[in-house]
């Protein structure tokens, strides 16, 4: 098999942006849902709808190619959804895509031994900072990030670990304050994931480098007024070794 192609992707907020190139494995950090209205009924009929329809018309490289989610803190609809809903989203999509609330998933791929495979966590939670969903204490981020696998080889989190900035904003009111999970921090420096991606702080740092074991960015679409105007990530992985091909 050739290197896998992944897209990743965050804080789209209801933006559904047209993607033309084949990949492999899309990964979304969360804050999928527009910023304009948090009520559950709206939410989950665009949920069940409009993005589920935009997921049908991604360009799925393979029958093995897939979307994997986490929820953001816009995203309340992430924190009441039932799982007869997600059932119907995960049929709309003919099974391409799966929604991680603190759990992981297996992602499956042929390689030169037969199959290969990538363990993919997400986690949704982020520290406090106002009324918005996923949002817990430094205790409950603690217990919540412990979860995560110590052979992780891609960690989705749609808050911003406070490392290599991250976290840290660069434009706006806030420009210069440093938003960064610490806890997130620590759990990634203890866990080693290969590959760790996030969202949230929409002018934190993306760039995508290795920082120690860990290969970082901030995926974020839009940036601090909501318009987009970031690049979408684009990277490969070898599917032998797993190390990170940039592109």
């Amino acid at each position: 098999m050739k290197n896998i192609d992944v897209i990743a992707i965050s804080d789209t907020h209801g933006y559904l942006p047209e993607i033309k190139t084949p990949f492999d494995l899309m990964l979304i950090c969360g804050d999928i849902c527009p910023a304009h209205d948090h009520y559950y009924a709206y939410q989950i009929n665009w949920f069940q709808h409009e993005f589920a329809e935009w997921i049908k018309t991604l360009p799925f490289k393979n029958p093995w190619s897939r979307v994997v989610i986490t929820w953001g803190n816009h995203d309340f609809v992430g924190e009441r959804i039932s799982e007869a809903e997600l059932l119907c989203f995960y049929i709309t999509t003919e099974h391409k895509a799966v929604v991680l609330r603190n759990e992981e998933c297996i992602y499956d791929y042929p390689n030169e031994e037969g199959i290969g495979t990538l363990k993919i966590f997400g986690t949704p939670y982020c520290k406090i900072f106002g009324n918005w969903a996923f949002m817990v204490s430094n205790e409950k981020l603690k217990q919540k990030f412990g979860f995560i696998p110590e052979d992780c080889d891609i960690l989705l989190s749609h808050d911003a670990p406070d490392i290599n900035n991250l976290g840290l904003i660069s434009m706006g009111r806030w420009s210069g304050e440093n938003a960064g999970n610490k806890v997130l921090a620590e759990a990634i420096k203890e866990k080693k994931p290969k590959i760790a991606l996030c969202g949230h702080i929409h002018s934190g740092n993306h760039v995508f480098e290795k920082i120690d074991d860990t290969w970082l960015a901030n995926v974020s679409y839009v940036d601090e007024n909501y318009f987009p105007s970031h690049d979408i990530l684009y990277f490969q992985i070898n599917p032998e070794t797993k190390e990170i091909v940039k592109i």
